[in-house]
């Protein structure tokens, strides 16, 4: 369930960043970038049970 999540905010991000890019917000670039990063970490994250 939390890769599904992950995902999820991805694509949301992904989609932002693209609005970024067409309108030419930086702000909204840079905060997709970060929040695509915590994602990304949180969907490879491996913790021992």
């Amino acid at each position: 369930m939390k890769n599904k999540i992950a995902i999820f905010g991805i694509i949301v991000q992904l989609a932002g960043l693209i609005y970024g890019i067409v309108n030419k917000a930086e702000d909204i670039i840079v905060m997709c970038l970060i929040f695509m990063f915590i994602s990304t970490v949180a969907l490879f994250d491996k913790k021992k049970k």
